[in-house]
C-alpha cells in the first residue's frame, strides 16, 4: 500500500466499535495519570474501565493509604501517563498499586525529545528542518562566530524538552545570542534560522505494524496575552485542509507518518506529537514530543465525531496488540474547530480564589458557572467554555500552568504570530485566577497605563514589521484612495472603550488596515500630486524615540538634551541652505505655523506689537493660503493684506510692488512686510528674491520668504544662486517634511535676527503669574542656556528636530542633495516628454520639481472643452490608472500639474502617467 493511500482522508485511526471491542477484551481498567483529567474526560462515550488519577511529574505524589502493601502487577490493569519520562511519579504509582505503565522506551524517548538529536531523527525520516548550527557546550567561540549574517532572526533551543517555553528563545542578533549562551552555560545550544510561517502540530501514534496519523492543529506559541516567554506553548486549535495554504495539511500528515515510522523502527510505541513551522510554502520540523500533549483532548473530540477510537485507546492498543487492525480514514467533521488555551503565570505570584473546574456560559462580560453536567469539550454550546483549574491557591512561579480553557470555536486567527480574538480574551479576563505578588500587591499586571516587558517587545516588533512593510512596498496599493464617510464610520466609529485589550498587536493591525491605509498614499512612486511627504525609516524611529522619552525642547531645565539636538539640527539646516551663522530659529509643525511665527515677529518689530489699521502686508496671488490665514490671526483685516497680480512668469512683480507700496505710503498707510515665495505650490515659480531684497532694504520693509517647498534647492548646486538672497531675507520658512523627505510634522522658522523671537514670544512678556514657571527659567549666564519655549507660540513642544537629525546622521547631507537634484531632474525629463508629444502642451516650464501641462487632441473640434477634458483626465487617472495626477488653474485655465520630488519615482513612472493622460484624453 502506498504512503498516499495509507494517509487517505483528513483524519485516520481505528474504527471506534472495533477498538472498544478489542479494549474490552484486553483490560479491566485504564487509569489516566495527569494533574488534569482533560484527556480522559474527552474520551467519549466514556467507557466504564477508564478513570483518572491526579498523578503528575510536577506535583508531589500522594502517600498511599496507611497499611497499604504493593500487590502483584495485574496485566489487565494499565495506566497511561502524560509525560512518564519526567520523574518517577508515574512508575512509582504504578508499582505501588499494581498497574502496568504503558510508557514508551525511555532510551528512544530521550533521543526523540532532545531538540538537538532530533535533527538526526528528522534527517533519517526525510523531513526538512530550518537551517541550523549547534553551539557546543564547551570550548565556545564568540557569539558572532555562530551567527549567520544572512539570517534576520534566529531561534536558540536547549536540548531539554518540556521546559514551559524557557528552552526556546527568539534572537535578533549576536548580542541576543551572547546573552543566551551566557544564561545556558555548559550545555549545547541549537541555533536555527527563524522560520516566520504558521506553526502546526500533528498528533499521531506509532503502533505495531504502522504509524497512524490523526489530525492537525494550529499551535499557538508565545501569545503575548498569556505567555511568560516567547516560546511558551499557549494552546492549539483544530484545522482542516481548507484552513491552510494549499498542500500544507497533507505535508504535515505525511511528515508525521515518516517521523513515526523511524520512531517505530527504534522501538517507540504510543502517541506522539510533531511540531512543524511553515517556511516559504514548505513545512519544516521543529521538535518531536514523544508523549501525550494537551491537544490530544481536542484530537479525541475530532476522532469521536469521525467515528474513530480516541487516541488514548489507540495508545493502549499499541502496547497490548501484536498488530493494529486496519486503519479507517475519512473527512474531518465539517465545522469542528475546537480550540484550547493554556493560561500561565506571567510572574512569580500567589494565586487567590481560582475559578473551579467546570463548564461556564458567557453573556457579554457576565460569566456564569460552573454549570451542571460533565465537562466534555465535544458537548459545548457556542457561548460556553470549559475551564480546567490546574493551580491551587498558593504560590506559583513564572511560566507555571494555571489553567486550561477549551472552546467550541477558534480563539485566534490562522497567523504565524497570532493574537487572541476578543471573545477569547473576554473569557480569560473573566476566569483567570486572581494573583498577588509576594508583598500582597495585585499581580494581575503592571501599573496603570503600563505594559509588561514581553508585551511591549511583541507589540514593538510587530509595529516595526508594519513600518517596514509599508516603506518597502510603496507601490503595493493604488495611490489614490478616499473611502466614503459612511464606510469609515461603520468601520471606526464605536463607543468609548471602557475596558482595554491584551491584543495590542491586533489593535495595530486594525488601525493600520482600517484607518491609516484608508488614505491617498502620498509616498507612492506614481503619486504626482501636492508636494508630498515621503518620509524615511530613520525619521520614523526618531519620532518613536522622541515620544518614548517625552522629549520637550522647551525650558532648558526640562529638556536640555532635546534642546541641544534642536540647536544642532538648526545649525546643520543653516549650513545646508548656505545661511550665515547669525541666523537662528525654531522647529514648528509646518509651513503654516512657520509663516505665522515669522510674520508675528515682523508685526511686533515694525508695528510696535499692535495691530494698526493703516498697516499693509504684501504678497502675490500665487502665495500660499497660509499667508492670508496668518494675517487674519495677527489681527490684520482682509484689506490690509494687499494681494498683487503676478508677472508673466507667475512671480511677484517687484516693480508693481514698489509702485503700490509708494502709493500706500503717500496715502498715509504703513507698508511693513512682504511675503515672497520660493516655489509656489501651483507651478513651482520663484519670486525675484534679489530684487525684492533690494526693495525691502531700501523701503525698510520686512522680507519674509516662504520657502516651505523650494528652499531645499539652495542646498544643491542648481540652487546656490539663491543663497545670497536667502541670507538677506529677514525670515525664511522651510518645510523639511516636503523636499527634505521627513514625515509630518516638521517645519522651520529661520530669522536673520533670532533675538527678536523672545521679544514676541517670551514667557516673561506674557506671564500672568510667573510663580509656576519661574523654576523652569533659572538665571544663567547669557548664551549658555536656551529656553526654546521663549522662541515660539508653543510651551509644550515635541522634539521634531530629532527626525531630521537622525536622517542626516544616517544618510548624510550629500544623499539629500542628490535626492533633491533627482526630483528636479525628473521634472525636466517629464517636460521633455510633454514637449515631444503631439497631443500634450507644456503650460509652465519645470521649476523646483513642478510642471503644468495640458492634453489637446490633434483633431479637437472648436467646441472641445479643454478645461473639462483636463478634469476628466485627472479623475480617470486617479480612479483607474494607479496614479494620482490633479489639476490646478494657471491664468484662468485648468491644467494638469505634476510634482516629481519623490525619490522613489522613476522615469518609467513619469512616462506611464503621461501615457495614461494621452489615453484618457482621447476619450474626451
Amino acid at each position: 500500500m502506498s504512503r498516499a493511500a495509507r494517509l487517505a482522508g483528513d483524519i485516520e485511526g481505528i474504527d471506534a466499535r472495533t477498538g472498544l471491542r478489542l479494549l474490552a477484551g484486553l483490560v479491566d481498567e485504564v487509569v489516566w495519570l495527569d494533574h488534569c483529567p482533560t484527556v480522559s474526560a474527552s474520551f467519549q462515550p466514556k467507557p466504564v474501565w477508564l478513570r483518572h488519577e491526579p498523578v503528575s511529574a510536577w506535583q508531589p505524589l500522594p502517600a498511599p493509604p496507611a497499611g497499604h502493601r504493593p500487590g502483584p502487577p495485574d496485566p489487565r490493569r494499565v495506566c497511561v501517563s502524560f509525560a512518564p519520562e519526567h520523574g518517577d511519579n508515574a512508575r512509582t504509582w504504578a508499582r505501588t498499586y499494581g498497574y502496568r505503565l504503558l510508557a514508551p522506551d525511555s532510551g528512544v524517548t530521550a533521543w526523540a525529545a532532545d531538540k538537538i538529536s532530533a535533527t538526526r531523527l528528522f534527517a533519517e525520516a526525510g523531513v526538512p528542518v530550518p537551517p541550523f548550527v549547534v553551539v557546543p557546550a564547551t570550548g565556545r567561540e564568540a557569539a558572532e562566530a555562530y551567527w549567520n549574517g544572512r539570517w534576520q532572526r534566529a531561534v536558540a533551543q536547549r536540548a531539554e524538552n518540556n521546559l514551559l517555553g524557557r528552552g526556546t528563545v527568539l534572537l535578533d542578533g549576536p548580542p541576543d545570542l551572547r546573552a543566551c549562551l551566557e544564561a545556558w552555560p555548559g550545555e549545547p545550544v541549537k541555533l536555527s534560522r527563524f522560520a516566520p510561517g504558521i506553526s502546526l502540530t500533528v498528533t499521531a501514534c506509532a503502533g505495531p505494524g504502522r504509524t497512524v496519523v490523526s489530525t492537525v492543529s494550529h499551535q499557538l506559541v508565545g501569545l503575548p496575552e498569556l505567555a511568560a516567554s516567547w516560546g511558551t506553548h499557549c494552546g492549539n486549535q483544530l484545522v482542516g485542509p481548507d484552513d491552510l495554504a494549499e498542500g500544507l495539511y497533507g505535508q504535515a500528515r505525511t511528515a508525521a507518518y515518516q517521523v513515526g515510522e523511524v520512531l517505530r523502527g527504534r522501538g517507540f510505541r504510543g502517541v506522539f506529537g510533531l511540531d512543524l513551522v511553515e517556511d516559504g510554502g514548505l513545512l519544516r520540523a521543529v521538535e518531536v514530543n514523544p508523549r501525550f500533549q494537551t491537544v490530544v483532548s481536542l484530537v479525541q473530540a475530532a476522532e469521536g465525531a469521525a467515528g474513530l477510537l480516541p487516541a488514548l485507546g489507540l495508545h493502549v492498543l499499541s502496547f497490548l496488540l501484536p498488530a493494529l487492525p486496519p486503519p479507517a480514514a475519512g473527512p474531518l467533521p465539517r465545522g469542528l474547530r475546537h480550540s484550547q488555551l493554556v493560561v500561565h503565570a506571567r510572574t512569580a505570584a500567589v494565586v487567590r480564589r481560582p475559578a473551579p473546574t467546570g463548564r461556564y456560559r458567557r453573556d457579554g462580560r457576565a460569566v456564569t458557572g460552573p454549570l451542571p453536567g460533565p465537562p466534555v469539550v465535544s458537548r459545548l454550546a457556542g457561548d460556553e467554555a470549559l475551564w480546567w483549574a490546574v493551580a491551587h491557591s498558593g504560590p506559583v512561579v513564572a511560566g507555571q500552568e494555571l489553567a486550561l480553557a477549551q472552546f467550541p470555536q477558534p480563539v485566534a486567527g490562522l497567523l504565524p504570530r497570532p493574537h487572541l480574538l476578543p471573545g477569547a480574551s473576554a473569557w480569560i479576563a473573566a476566569l483567570a485566577p486572581d494573583a498577588e505578588n509576594g508583598d500582597g500587591s495585585p499581580e494581575a499586571g503592571p501599573a496603570p497605563l503600563r505594559l509588561d516587558e514581553q508585551r511591549m517587545r511583541e507589540a514593538g516588533r510587530h509595529a516595526v514589521e508594519l513600518v517596514i512593510a509599508r516603506m518597502t512596498t510603496p507601490g503595493s496599493r493604488p495611490p489614490c484612495h478616499a473611502p466614503s464617510p459612511a464606510a469609515l464610520r461603520a468601520s471606526l466609529d464605536e463607543p468609548l472603550p471602557e475596558h482595554g485589550t491584551h491584543d495590542l498587536p491586533g489593535l495595530l493591525d486594525q488601525v493600520t488596515e482600517r484607518a491609516l491605509a484608508e488614505a491617498t498614499r502620498l509616498d507612492h512612486p506614481r503619486c504626482f500630486a501636492f508636494v508630498p511627504a515621503t518620509g524615511n525609516f530613520a525619521a520614523v524611529l526618531a519620532d518613536t524615540l522622541a515620544s518614548a522619552y517625552l522629549s520637550v525642547p522647551g525650558a532648558w531645565l526640562v529638556g536640555a538634551g532635546p534642546t541641544q539636538v534642536e540647536l544642532t539640527t538648526l545649525r546643520w539646516l543653516k549650513t545646508f541652505l548656505g545661511l550665515p551663522d547669525g541666523h537662528g530659529g525654531l522647529f514648528v509643525s509646518g509651513g503654516s505655523m512657520a509663516n505665522l511665527t515669522c510674520l508675528a515677529v515682523a508685526r511686533d518689530h515694525l508695528l510696535d506689537g499692535r495691530p494698526q489699521a493703516h498697516a499693509r502686508l504684501y504678497c502675490s496671488s500665487q502665495a500660499h493660503p497660509s499667508v492670508a490665514q496668518a494675517a487674519h490671526l495677527l489681527g490684520l483685516a482682509r484689506e490690509q493684506l494687499t494681494v498683487l497680480p503676478p508677472d508673466d512668469g507667475l512671480r511677484l512683480d517687484a516693480d508693481v510692488l514698489a509702485e503700490r507700496a509708494g502709493l500706500d505710503r503717500r496715502a498715509g498707510l504703513r507698508p511693513f512686510a512682504v511675503v515672497a515665495t520660493l516655489g509656489t505650490t501651483g507651478t513651482g515659480a520663484v519670486d525675484p528674491l534679489d530684487l525684492l531684497a533690494d526693495l525691502c532694504q531700501e523701503e525698510g520693509l520686512w522680507l519674509h520668504v516662504d520657502g516651505a517647498h523650494g528652499a531645499a534647492v539652495a542646498g544643491t548646486p542648481r540652487g546656490h544662486h539663491l543663497r545670497d538672497a536667502l541670507g538677506r531675507a529677514d525670515s525664511l520658512t522651510v518645510d523639511p517634511h516636503k523636499w527634505l523627505f521627513q514625515p509630518y510634522e516638521i517645519g522651520c522658522a529661520l530669522l536673520r535676527r533670532p533675538e527678536l523671537l523672545p521679544e514676541t514670544f517670551g514667557v516673561a512678556r506674557h506671564a500672568l503669574d510667573q510663580g509656576y514657571l519661574r523654576p523652569a527659567h533659572p538665571a544663567a549666564p547669557a548664551g549658555e542656556e536656551v529656553n526654546l519655549s521663549d522662541h515660539g507660540p508653543q510651551q509644550s513642544r515635541g522634539l521634531r528636530a530629532l527626525k531630521l537629525w537622525l536622517s542626516l546622521k544616517t544618510f548624510g547631507a550629500a544623499a539629500f542633495r542628490r535626492a533633491v537634484e533627482q526630483g528636479a531632474g525628473l521634472a525636466e525629463y517629464a517636460a521633455g516628454l510633454v514637449e515631444a508629444h503631439p497631443e500634450l502642451e507644456l503650460v509652465t516650464p519645470p521649476s523646483l520639481g513642478i510642471l503644468t501641462f495640458r492634453h489637446r487632441p490633434r483633431d479637437a473640434s472648436a467646441a472641445w472643452d479643454a478645461d473639462a477634458a483636463q478634469a476628466h483626465i485627472s479623475r480617470r487617472v486617479c480612479a483607474e490608472g494607479g496614479a494620482v495626477l490633479l489639476t490646478t488653474t494657471v491664468r484662468g485655465a485648468t491644467v494638469l500639474r505634476m510634482c516629481t520630488i519623490n525619490p522613489a519615482s522613476t522615469r518609467a513612472d513619469v512616462a506611464h502617467v503621461l501615457d495614461l493622460v494621452t489615453r484618457y484624453g482621447r476619450e474626451t
